[in-house]
This record gives structure tokens, sequence and C-alpha cells, in this order.
């Protein structure tokens, strides 16, 4: 319950101030301590350090996904848990597209 009053309080718990970015592979391995730390889970990243304290598994579950994908590991623990829901306040952003290279036809002819 106290995490839930935390998200309904209208603190910025994104540390964005309510802005959502495009993160990128680098962005994302930056944020990987306690008080700094952001996972990405299918492709939405999401700053969990205000979440912490109230991970019924503690916070070093939530560190070994520091600053990565945690999509596997989150999967592995707890796949019906609705994080989307649990996590929007700390939604940072979504993960940035690699752009591909074709190796087919040139563009141009």
């Amino acid at each position: 319950m106290d995490w839930i009053r935390l998200t309904k309080s209208g603190k910025d718990l994104t540390g964005l101030k309510g802005r959502l970015i495009e993160v990128t592979e680098e962005e994302l391995k930056n944020h990987n301590k306690k008080d700094d730390c952001w996972i990405c889970i299918r492709g939405f990243v999401y700053n969990v350090s205000p979440y912490m304290e109230y991970h019924p598994g503690g916070e070093d579950e939530l560190m070994r996904a520091a600053g990565s994908d945690g999509t596997d590991l989150f999967d592995q623990v707890h796949r019906w848990v609705n994080y989307e829901s649990m996590l929007k306040e700390c939604l940072v952003g979504r993960m940035a597209v690699k752009p591909t290279i074709s190796k087919g036809k040139p563009w141009h002819l």
C-alpha cells in the first residue's frame, strides 16, 4: 500500500519531470546504481530507484537488471505481475530502435 500511495502522491518518480525520452543502450547502461537505476522491460524503460525499498525480493534482485534489459529475468521470476500498471509513474521512455543496414539491393537503382 505504501508504494501505491507514493505513486499517487504526484512526486516525480522518473527524475525527468514528466517528459518521456528515447533511451539508447549507452544511456541505459549509465543508470546502474541503487539511487539511479533504470531497467528495460519489453522495450520500455523504468526508473526503479524509487521502487527499491518496496520490491518484495529486495533491492539486490532489482540490481541484477540495473542498467540493462531485464525482460528475461523478469519473466523467469514473475511474468504474471502487471508491471505496466505498477511502474507507470516510473516510465522514463522507450528504447531507441537501432538502425538496420540492408544487405540487399542498394537504395538507389
